[in-house]
């Protein structure tokens, strides 16, 4: 007899962002995008324990920007559209993590 087991729908709009953006699931490289490059992930996720982190790096100097939303069973984790200015520096501009639970297929914990 076959168990089956309930997951999580996952969708992840990211971009545009500037220049290269880089979104991890507990460590791993999921997505990616380039300067203007927008993109969409889904995927399904068992019950568990996750950490996202996404992270944005400037190659060009001056003006940065940093767009991701992240839904599970259409419940939105977060919602990030910040712009900013980083003058002659180039390199890592934008980073942050979020944490979440899955029991059931449901999202219990943010």
């Amino acid at each position: 007899m076959h168990e089956v087991t309930a997951t999580a729908d996952l969708l992840v709009d990211i971009g545009p962002c500037d220049d290269d953006a880089y979104l991890f699931l507990n460590g791993r490289l999921i997505v990616q995008t380039r300067l203007g490059e927008t993109r969409r992930f889904q995927r399904e996720m068992p019950d568990g324990s996750y950490n996202f982190r996404l992270q944005v790096i400037n190659s060009g100097g001056w003006a940065w920007k940093a767009k991701l939303i992240l839904t599970i069973n259409g419940e939105t984790l977060t919602a990030v559209d910040e712009v900013g200015g980083s003058g002659l520096y180039t390199g890592e501009v934008y980073e942050q993590e979020w944490q979440c639970r899955i029991e059931n297929g449901k999202l219990v914990e943010f």
